[in-house]
């Protein structure tokens, strides 16, 4: 699926290498989409044929042990995502290697799946699962944080089809393994089909290499430093969408757990349009000098353009509820009506908020994303600690909505300062320079 060799330099015979960045926005945004939203739609399937097959408490337990692999994505494997979209994308403009970058990011990212793996695992047996789910959990830990660096990685090379191609084939491999779970009845493992299917894509996609080589220094300076910065700016932001799960499985019973389940598991594919869009912004809009501004009429003409058209996307799914919920879950599916409403809101606000980060993001600004997303986190997962054990699930929904308006508030505030961030304005001028030397 790789694409024919940039102009330039002649690769090296055989290398993986990708296709110049000459794809539209609009097109690898859509395509980025299709992708994401095959990879929403098997995860959704999978938690409504585990709570129709196996019952209420395991839908329960499922989704909240898939909250948390997101969750302690964010910690690192995310983050190098979007790192590897942005450096990978820019050493590819300037046609220099990118073999410092991917042997760093690569082994970061090895040894961080086997640590969260293992930290993760007393949670897990603390939340009174069983050794087959605490298997299956640490296993979707481990592919998911794969998965999130690989598709990040491929965006980097501007390779939205093959994405997309292998979104659809890793989904379609997990749901027939689920199939034969639940023809085995083997309800502890339910999770190890997820965990193949990320698996999978993330061998498929893992980034092998622009097929340059260059005499002059590669472009590996400042990665960890804007990963790290980009692991605050994802957790205090995306964080608080798992931590409304998680709350919900600590606070509330497990039936009532397992009823907001059901809420969750359709609000938050909704979602995934901000996070599609964002993953094709961060490379597109890498070579930008502006700092991401919001002050450009294009800049600001996309955040106001898709807050109105997710509004309406989201509204009709808030309007729907009340007819394909109790289709979709029979056993939960009418009392979760209330909570999939009012969590559509707060999705809705989440995902407004990751364009503009993203443009911020893309110009090298992940050190005020994350200042700017601190103050959200801190007041949305106060308000969840208070209100969970008072207000049950709808006091995580509370918590995350206000949490979320604030990191919309900041993040728009930041992006109309306009601050171009000197590092990056360095590593342009010296991509620019590199490229205009190799012509």
């Amino acid at each position: 699926m790789s694409g024919s060799s940039p102009a330039g330099p002649a690769s090296p015979a055989g290398s993986d290498s990708p296709a110049a960045p000459s794809s539209s926005v609009a097109s690898s945004a859509v395509l980025a989409t299709v992708g994401i939203g095959v990879q929403g739609v098997a995860k959704l399937l999978v938690t409504v044929v585990v709570g129709r097959v196996f019952g209420t408490e395991t839908l329960g337990q499922t989704t909240a042990l898939l909250s948390l692999s997101v969750f302690v994505a964010l910690l690192w494997p995310n983050a190098a995502g979007n790192t590897a979209s942005r450096f990978l994308a820019i050493a590819l403009r300037g046609r220099r290697s990118d073999a410092a970058v991917n042997r760093l990011l690569g082994v970061s990212m090895l040894v961080s799946s086997v640590v969260l793996a293992a930290v993760t695992v007393p949670i897990m047996l603390a939340w009174g699962n069983g050794p087959g789910m605490v298997l299956g959990g640490a296993a979707v830990v481990v592919g998911y944080g794969l998965y999130c660096y690989a598709r990040g990685a491929q965006f980097g090379y501007d390779r939205a089809p093959r994405v997309a191609l292998w979104d659809s084939v890793t989904s379609v491999l997990a749901l027939g393994l689920l199939v034969l779970a639940c023809v085995a009845r083997l309800e502890p493992f339910v999770l190890l089909p997820l965990a193949i299917g990320y698996t999978v894509f993330a061998i498929a996609c893992w980034p092998r290499g622009n097929g340059f080589t260059s005499a002059s220094r590669e472009p590996a300076a400042g990665v960890l430093g804007f990963a790290a910065w980009n692991v605050l700016a994802v957790v205090t932001s995306n964080g608080l969408l798992q931590l409304t799960m998680i709350s919900a499985q600590v606070t509330s019973s497990a039936y009532d757990a397992g009823v907001y389940a059901a809420a969750f598991t359709l609000a938050t594919p909704a979602s995934m349009l901000g996070q599609a869009l964002g993953q094709v912004l961060v490379p597109a809009f890498a070579h930008r000098t502006d700092g991401g501004s919001l002050r450009s009429r294009g800049a600001l003409l996309l955040v106001v353009g898709f807050a109105a058209a997710s509004a309406v996307v989201f509204g009709l799914i808030a309007l729907l509820a009340g007819w394909f919920l109790p289709i979709v879950y029979p056993a939960e599916g009418a009392t979760a009506i209330a909570d999939l409403r009012y969590l559509m809101v707060a999705v809705w606000v989440f995902t407004v908020g990751l364009v503009p980060a993203a443009l911020l993001l893309a110009a090298g600004r992940s050190r005020q994303v994350a200042l700017a997303s601190v103050a959200g986190f801190v007041v949305g997962a106060g308000l969840m600690a208070a209100l969970g054990p008072v207000a049950g699930v709808a006091g995580g929904t509370t918590g995350f909505l206000v949490g979320s308006v604030v990191n919309l508030v900041a993040v728009v505030l930041v992006g109309l300062r306009g601050r171009t961030d000197p590092a990056h304005r360095a590593l342009l001028h010296t991509v620019e320079t590199s490229s205009g030397a190799a012509n």
